[in-house]
């Protein structure tokens, strides 16, 4: 069962495009992290449109939606670790770091 997701997303309502209707649970994190997504709430409904269709984020000209949506999660979990985190001026380095032992990969890439 997945935790109840950080994102503000709701059953029957598109994240992504806000279509009104059947909706899929996505796992933002998936292959190897999927078990992640489902601890941290890294999830979101979507339409079948933005899941699966031509260009949602399994369908073959998804990538982009993809990434954008593991941006938003990435972005959305680290704030909630920082509203945690008892040393606020370590908080955003704290948080990068954290992520990165979790998921490995960093999606807000910032030089």
């Amino acid at each position: 069962m997945a935790k109840k997701s950080i994102l503000e997303t709701q059953k029957g309502i598109c994240f992504w495009c806000g279509k009104v209707g059947y909706t899929h649970l996505h796992h933002i994190l998936y292959g190897k992290n999927h078990k992640i997504a489902d601890r941290e709430g890294l999830t979101c409904y979507l339409c079948y449109e933005c899941h699966e269709g031509t260009n949602g984020v399994h369908g073959k000209n998804g990538a982009a939606l993809g990434f954008t949506l593991k941006e938003m999660a990435q972005e959305a979990w680290e704030q909630k670790y920082k509203e945690k985190y008892p040393y606020r001026n370590h908080a955003d380095q704290a948080a990068r770091e954290a992520w990165m032992r979790m998921v490995g990969e960093n999606y807000l890439i910032k030089e």
